[in-house]
């Protein structure tokens, strides 16, 4: 009976060692962080909802475990992975390209030992009004009264610098919840309303129920215009169909990427394996939120600072032609 004691107690100690085993086989004779801390979101964002499944595919493709931070957003974010305080973090390619280039919030410091490693999703600059004001483009609004989203956003930053770019001139912006600006497009309180948010854009999907809009796009040319004074914002289209207002047109409009981002310093081979992860298991992400559906090899291109090392491995295993101006720094 005591052998036999025995023996199950060295095979319990066996099997707690291949767990143990099990668990860091991703980290097994690498230099890799002892402690993964992911720069998520404010509680409940798509941001944070996404830090989660890049947390699990870490855990059960690579053997580590890693910790959602709650954090401010994009801007914070920056900041935190510059600082060394979290390891990746989701940002949005305005909040690195200023950081990168110390102008707009980094107030002249640059954050420059931050580095692109994996493309998130894409946000589209989106405006609406009511059919019936005849107002057919961007052309229009001068003189009008336009919601631009609330105050601190992304979209209530940007899209009264694209309207400047383009020489156009409302007669008023107007900051607010998409809810209420929605309320006051339908009273006439104001004439356009517009955002920076994933398609398709729910505001615009429940107002179309009962009213027939113009959705309003940026054509071409003009598109190169406000790109030229602010280059992190990519060209995009929404697709015809995902509105009553354009089922039959695609409309063109700017976008801007959110990326994940590391520290130059933390080890390639670590952040090889991570990009090769999380991308090589897409239907991962996807379960985990449907904005993963751009989270592709190709759209790395659309990275407004250098890559890492470990990301521009995997990309060139992947075919991907990295531009020269996101190789890593010599």
């Amino acid at each position: 009976m005591k052998n036999r004691n025995g023996l199950v107690g060295v095979a319990l100690v066996f099997l707690v060692l291949l767990l143990s085993v099990g668990q860091v086989h991703g980290q097994a004779g690498k230099d890799w962080p002892k402690i993964v801390t992911i720069g998520g979101a404010p509680v409940g964002g798509t941001g944070y909802i996404y830090a989660g499944g890049v947390a699990k595919i870490m855990h059960d493709k690579m053997g580590v475990n890693a910790s959602v931070e709650v954090t401010g957003g994009p801007v914070h974010n920056t900041q935190l992975t510059q600082s060394k305080d979290v390891t990746i973090a989701g940002v949005s390619a305005p909040a690195i390209y200023e950081g990168w280039h110390g102008t707009g919030w980094a107030k002249g410091k640059k954050h420059e030992a931050i580095r692109g490693i994996f493309p998130m999703y894409n946000t589209y600059f989106q405006m609406y009004a009511m059919k019936k004001t005849g107002i057919q483009g961007l052309k229009d609004l001068n003189g009008k009264s336009v919601g631009v989203g609330p105050t601190g956003g992304t979209s209530a930053l940007l899209w009264p610098q694209f309207l400047a770019a383009l020489g156009i001139k409302p007669g008023r912006l107007v900051n607010a919840s998409s809810s209420d600006l929605a309320d006051q497009l339908k009273d006439g309180l104001i004439q356009a309303n517009a955002q920076s948010v994933g398609i398709p854009w729910s505001t615009i999907v429940e107002t179309e129920t009962m009213n027939d809009l113009t959705v309003l796009g940026i054509s071409k040319e003009d598109m190169s215009k406000i790109i030229e004074k602010l280059p992190y914002l990519s060209p995009g289209l929404i697709p015809k169909g995902i509105y009553k207002a354009n089922k039959d047109m695609a409309i063109d409009t700017l976008t801007f990427w959110s990326f994940y981002i590391t520290h130059k310093d933390v080890p390639e081979d670590f952040i090889y394996a991570l990009v090769k992860n999380v991308l090589d298991n897409h239907d991962m992400m996807m379960a985990t939120h449907k904005a993963a559906k751009e989270t592709l090899p190709e759209n790395i291109v659309y990275s407004p600072i250098p890559l890492h090392p470990g990301a521009v491995k995997y990309y060139k295993e992947k075919g991907v032609k990295i531009p020269d101006k996101i190789m890593p720094p010599k």
